[in-house]
């Protein structure tokens, strides 16, 4: 009885082994923020504030620059600073921000301009802006204008400024918030989420506080970037390189003034590109439907079209870090090799514009599909004609960018930080599946630093690099706001 008993149980299990084991994919249905109050009326001050100085850095740029987003007399009681990514400025978050603000008084976001955007010479944008004519931005930034680009032989102390250094400048701007009474939880995108993710890990001195950078902070949000995707690579110091030119300097190349001590070209992005981008953007801001001044553009082309060909992940080399704000009416298009290299399947649909469409008089601009084109363009330019701060940091400090590359992404032995594994703060990990980390899969690293400690994980579908944090009606303001109640940052009635 027994044996015929076991004979049995035999035969189920191998049946069990048989049969296939149900793999259930759930796809994830994403909401719009529930508005408490119009995102319009949120209000935006750019301030700046003295950091600890450092090394061979003149006094006045010992700072660092917060964008704060918040609503008129509403006290805070919980503050998310922001650390934009690689090339980024505190406009990056404008929408977002407005956004999460809106959906949830007494929440404020404070996001960073680091201390390489002092070096910004924006006076131009700021006259044309005044005066309402682009035309003034256009001549300031032209050749023969009153501007005039950093020199990097002027500004060699930038070769100083590296990890330490901003996340020094980052926990200044934790201490005044905290100094305000308020919760604080760091939030990163791209460069930015790899900068906060190994703050907490940073150890302080005494005359900074103490302690760790876990003490200072109640949680982290990361968009689209991490340990390991974004910053901690464990590289060697070595130049990486050929046919002369560095792409990857040491440290003492740096030091030495043997390379600039700032990004003069990465993938098309530099100082000139983000200079001729704001410029666009006042046409496109003041004069939307006029056509791009002599020179813009190859072909007859609004202000406003022009600007969106520049941004829309449909027309760039690089889709991936691009918005998805929609598609120009009236061209002709070619074709985007580099696109399609560099990103495969996604890169397939880009294009280029080569010029009119048959019977077209001029290219202008739609927003396309909402349910793809999730990004506003006119929210988009907005965030490149403020005077006081910028989409874009010009003048990238080289040696923050090195420094990331080559931390240990466990923190084990590093000088001035405890190891990961130490670390208890929660996190909030989202990714884009258009993006850089485009599934679960690609915040892997990050957790393995840090097991058995609560970290969550959402990759929002259809969403570009950008769109995640410029995308209307944005779906990861609510799955933030959910979070910050699970882990006691807001209280349980907020919204």
């Amino acid at each position: 009885m027994a044996h015929r008993a076991l004979l049995a149980l035999s035969c189920l299990l191998l049946l069990a082994a048989c049969l296939p084991i149900p793999d259930v994919h759930v796809p994830l249905v994403v909401r719009p923020p529930d508005y408490l109050v119009d995102p319009a009326s949120v209000l935006v001050e750019t301030v700046w504030f003295d950091t600890p100085a450092a090394p061979e850095t003149p006094a006045a740029l010992n700072r660092t620059g917060v964008r704060r987003s918040f609503l008129a007399d509403v006290e805070a009681d919980a503050v998310i600073v922001a650390m934009p990514g690689l090339f980024g400025g505190a406009t990056t978050f404008d929408v977002w921000a407005r956004q999460l603000v809106a959906s949830r008084p007494g929440l404020e976001v404070w996001a960073i301009d680091r201390r390489a955007n002092a070096l910004e010479d924006r006076e131009g944008i700021r006259l044309a802006m005044e005066a309402g004519d682009p035309e003034i931005a256009s001549v300031y930034y032209g050749r023969g204008g009153d501007f005039v680009p950093v020199d990097p032989a002027e500004v060699e102390f930038m070769a100083q400024w590296g990890l330490t250094v901003h996340l020094h400048d980052l926990h200044a701007v934790v201490l005044r918030a905290r100094a305000a009474g308020a919760a604080v939880v760091l939030a990163g995108h791209s460069l930015g989420a790899g900068m906060v993710s190994v703050y907490p890990a940073l150890r302080l001195p005494p005359e900074l506080g103490g302690g760790i950078g876990e003490d200072y902070v109640e949680g982290l949000i990361l968009f689209d970037g991490s340990i390991g995707r974004t910053g901690a690579f464990g590289r060697d110091d070595r130049r990486v390189g050929g046919l002369g030119l560095t792409v990857v300097p040491t440290i003492a190349d740096l030091e030495s003034g043997r390379v600039a001590p700032f990004m003069r070209m990465w993938f098309g992005y530099g100082p000139e590109r983000f200079i001729r981008d704001a410029v666009a953007a006042v046409h496109a801001q003041l004069r939307p439907d006029e056509l791009a001044p002599p020179g813009a553009a190859a072909y007859p082309v609004t202000n406003r079209a022009l600007f969106g060909i520049r941004t829309d992940d449909d027309y760039a080399a690089t889709p991936i870090f691009s918005a998805s704000v929609g598609h120009a009416v009236g061209a002709r298009f070619g074709g985007n090799l580099t696109a399609f290299l560099l990103t495969g399947s996604d890169g397939a649909r880009s294009r280029t514009v080569a010029g009119l469409a048959e019977g077209a008089e001029r290219i202008t601009w739609s927003a396309g599909d909402p349910s793809r084109d999730v990004t506003d363009l006119d929210a988009v330019i907005a965030t490149w004609t403020d005077p006081d701060a910028d989409r874009a940091e010009w003048y990238f400090p080289l040696r923050l960018v090195v420094e990331l590359l080559h931390l240990d992404p466990r923190l084990e032995g590093a000088p001035g930080f405890v190891p990961m594994q130490r670390l208890d703060v929660p996190a909030l990990a989202i990714g884009a599946s258009r993006g850089l980390v485009t599934s679960p899969a690609g915040f892997e690293s990050y957790i393995n630093t840090r097991p058995g400690t609560p970290i969550s994980v959402t990759v929002i579908p259809g969403f570009t690099h950008t769109d995640i944090v410029t995308a209307r009606a944005n779906p990861t303001v609510p799955i933030v706001l959910r979070w910050l109640r699970s882990e006691g940052v807001l209280g349980a009635t907020a919204n």
